[in-house]
């Protein structure tokens, strides 16, 4: 009987213990993606502010207004609306987000601004730009 009691908190125990790990594995998982997802970010704005034609001041208004945005895009992603409503959400955040910005660009930076955020902008078709300039300018 004693072996039976022993026996039935071990096996207790030892389930309790897996599922702690698991969640600390998911949890440890979660920090990872959480951190590949903010360097992917940070690396596209890096590259995104490259393309731009803008003086520093500017360029830096503009990363720390995008980093925002993108911060608070994830919020409504996570608020649990509908499809729609978070569409219709994101669009009139970016609105507000960026009348800042607007102020201080030319419209073509801005119009740039908004592709980049739509999802239209393409770095690779940008580097590939770049690189036909600058093989027509050395053979110039």
């Amino acid at each position: 009987m004693m072996i039976r009691v022993f026996l039935i908190a071990m096996l207790i125990g030892l389930s309790t213990f897996k599922s702690f790990s698991q969640n600390a594995s998911e949890e440890k998982l979660k920090a990872e993606y959480e951190e590949k997802v903010e360097e992917n970010k940070q690396r596209f704005i890096k590259d995104f502010l490259g393309t731009i034609n803008a003086d520093d001041f500017q360029k830096e208004i503009i990363a720390q207004t995008m980093d925002s945005y993108f911060d608070e895009v994830e919020k409504l992603r996570k608020a649990g609306l509908k499809h729609y409503e978070a569409k219709d959400a994101v669009r009139k955040m970016r609105e507000r987000h960026f009348a800042d910005v607007k102020a201080i660009v030319s419209e073509e930076t801005m119009t740039k601004i908004e592709a980049a955020l739509t999802g239209e902008w393409d770095p690779r078709k940008e580097k590939k730009k770049k690189k036909r300039k600058r093989k027509r300018q050395k053979y110039n």
